[in-house]
């Protein structure tokens, strides 16, 4: 494990400046809520939630960036993929498939622009970003198939894009993280060849319903700070429902491993893995377990902790120093394949 420690903050299990100053930002803590079971509604509003989502981060890139964008049909329907490099690459390039996040049901790769973008800078490979169909519209397992079916997209048009057929990553965050990890799973030719997952939502299961028992104990926190991390990993713990609510099909088992990577029991599937993680992230606890699953069956996988973190710092980029360390971090592995 690779810890990377806060760059302002002292304290130990304490968030980072910025991230308690925005936290601060929001408010008072919802301590009456931390205990109570999150409750559906069918008068859930969807489109507000997803504008929330929608956090750009800077153009940080210091070199032209060519973006691309392509309608791919896929069995039954088109989607739209969008594809960046550095404006002076050679035939044969590694590529990152990348998925954002979003709980399934939000996000779009036009707010993860930048990433994609900074990504395909330092890492001098052919990011390509499928804008896949979100759920309750399109519920499970329509995303994975759009992410499936991009990937190959992505080999059948090799020579095109400048993409080596052998050099394929996969990479994404939250959800997008899940995505990344299903897609390794039902990639039976092994095309790709690392996955990085930035906090992957790894298990779509509620806190009460995981076999390790997910709990606010599970953190260590700092007294000063202790009420603005719990509401923090309230907000996805309300958040998690949301998603499990809205994915999923009458009928759906949240523990098939198609749905929740957690559960897979043959994890030799999976690539070399790359695991970011956040201190104060609501899923760490289940990656905590999919990372001992897969050291367990000897994949090859290494994780990045990033002290005083929580989850959506990917959002951040060029405001948080992390953000792009991050992705830094992936694009030197990209490098090695």
């Amino acid at each position: 494990m690779i810890k990377k420690e806060k760059l302002e903050q002292t304290r130990p299990y304490a968030f980072e400046k910025k991230v308690l100053e925005r936290e601060k930002n929001k408010g008072l803590p919802q301590i009456d809520k931390f205990y109570k079971n999150v409750k559906m509604s069918e008068n859930l509003d969807v489109l507000t939630i997803r504008n929330d989502m929608k956090k750009e981060g800077e153009d940080i890139t210091k070199s032209e960036i060519i973006t691309s964008s392509y309608v791919v049909q896929l069995k039954h329907h088109k989607i739209v993929v969008y594809v960046y490099h550095k404006k002076d690459i050679s035939n044969k390039n590694p590529a990152v498939l990348f998925f954002h996040g979003g709980g399934f049901f939000g996000g779009d790769v036009k707010t993860k622009e930048n990433q994609c973008k900074y990504l395909a800078e330092q890492s001098d490979a052919v990011v390509v970003a499928p804008e896949y169909r979100l759920s309750p519209e399109c519920a499970y397992p329509g995303a994975i198939e759009d992410g499936m079916g991009t990937l190959e997209w992505m080999k059948e048009n090799a020579d095109r894009l400048g993409i080596d057929r052998n050099r394929i990553a996969v990479m994404g965050e939250s959800a997008g993280g899940t995505l990344a990890a299903n897609v390794c799973f039902r990639d039976m030719n092994k095309d790709i060849k690392l996955a990085a997952l930035i906090y992957g939502a790894l298990d779509v299961s509620e806190a009460g319903e995981t076999y390790y028992q997910w709990d606010y104990s599970k953190y260590k926190m700092d007294e000063e700070d202790k009420d603005y991390i719990m509401n923090r990993l309230y907000r996805f713990k309300e958040l998690s429902t949301y998603m499990k609510y809205l994915y999923l099909n009458e009928g759906d088992d949240v523990t098939n491993p198609d749905i929740s990577p957690i559960y897979q029991r043959d994890m030799t599937q999976m690539p070399k893995t790359l695991m970011i993680e956040a201190e104060f992230d609501y899923y760490r606890i289940c990656n905590d377990e999919f990372v001992r699953k897969l050291k367990e069956q000897n994949v090859d996988v290494d994780v990045i902790f990033y002290e005083g973190l929580d989850h959506g710092f990917f959002d951040r980029l060029g405001s948080l120093p992390q953000t792009a360390d991050c992705i830094e971090e992936i694009a030197k592995r990209v490098k090695e394949m």
